[in-house]
């Protein structure tokens, strides 16, 4: 199995669209990590995924600020994931690997369909503002 992007995933934004890019390709990682019960490739594929989520979230509220997108509803549920994934890496790690097939499922699912929804169902609702831009639109504040 395995999250993919594809084309039709696109917010109209190069830089988001990595991001996504990078969210799902980890997802996939950390869920390699939980179904081979290695519990060190999952805490480093887990904290990349945590790191990887926050640069994004930060970046998602620089472009949304620049173009003037009411963010305050994303922001919170930005902070909803974090916490979410900070409880899975707590609970996770106290298992030390020896985790269940259905736990590793739960967690799966619980990333894959964050991931997902996060990009068809949250970031979309910037597409139309971000496609009246260039698709390389960067906002002061972003690196190169």
């Amino acid at each position: 199995m395995g999250l993919r992007w594809s084309k039709s995933m696109s917010v109209g934004n190069e830089i988001l669209d990595s991001d996504h890019k990078e969210l799902l390709r980890l997802v996939n990682e950390v869920d390699r990590a939980i179904r081979t019960k290695n519990s060190a490739r999952f805490a480093e594929t887990l904290k990349n995924l945590e790191d990887a989520t926050r640069k994004h979230f930060s970046n998602e509220a620089k472009i949304a600020h620049a173009i003037e997108y009411g963010f305050d509803q994303h922001h919170l549920e930005h902070q909803y994931i974090l916490k979410e994934m900070q409880s899975i890496e707590d609970e996770l790690s106290a298992y030390h690997g020896n985790w269940s097939e259905s736990i590793a499922e739960h967690y799966f699912h619980f990333l894959s369909t964050w991931a997902i929804d996060h990009i068809d169902q949250d970031d979309m609702k910037m597409k139309a503002s971000l496609e009246a831009l260039p698709y390389d639109f960067k906002p002061d504040g972003l690196p190169a």
